[in-house]
Order: C-alpha cells, then structure tokens, then sequence
C-alpha cells in the first residue's frame, strides 16, 4: 500500500490531476457559501498561492541541487565516515556479545 501511494505520488501527471480534484472539491464547497465573483477571487487567489509555492520549491531544488554539486566531495567524507563507525560500532557490539557468552558459559549459565 506504501509503495502504491509512493508510485502515486512521484509521478507529475498523477499530482497534477490529483491537484485538480483537490481544487474541484475546493471550489465547490466554497459554491456553496460565496456567490460566483467572490469564488472566482478565491480561486485565483489559491492559484497565485499555488503558483507562488511551486517557483519557490523549483528554486530551493536548484539551490540544494548546486550545493550537492559543490560539496559532493565534503557529503560522500561524511557518508564514508558514517559507514565506517556503523561498522566499528557492529564490530564492538559483536565482541561484547561474545565476551557475555563467555562468561555465561563460564558460569554455567548457558549449555
């Protein structure tokens, strides 16, 4: 169900059309409180807000896009670094494991 919604949700096609039911349901519910020039404001008012949100996300892609660029050296330092401490860590836990099996077995606590 998560990979359905995920698959969804990545295409353009699916959001724009999902876009514009969300703005059908919108626009009729408000129909039915406002009359048509004070629907209409509404309307184009959500669309600027709509228009104005997706340039802003376009441009803080292309911003984060040029970032990675730049520090791509820096971000896979600290990719490789988080790697290797998740495999000392591994290690460390696996010798602390044995060690308490030891003494368990040592004890007679474990047959």
């Amino acid at each position: 169900m998560k990979e359905s919604i995920i698959n969804f949700l990545s295409s353009r096609i699916n959001l724009t059309m999902f876009q514009c039911i969300l703005y059908g349901i919108v626009g009729y519910v408000m129909g039915q409180y406002l009359d048509w020039t004070r629907l209409v404001l509404m309307l184009v008012v959500m669309y600027l807000i709509q228009i104005i949100t997706r340039t802003k996300a376009v441009a803080d892609g292309m911003v984060m896009r040029q970032v990675m660029l730049e520090h791509e050296d820096v971000i896979n330092d600290v990719i490789q670094n988080m790697h290797e401490e998740r495999d000392n860590l591994k290690k460390t836990q696996d010798k602390m494991v044995e060690e308490v099996v030891k003494q368990a077995k040592k004890n007679n606590d474990i047959n």
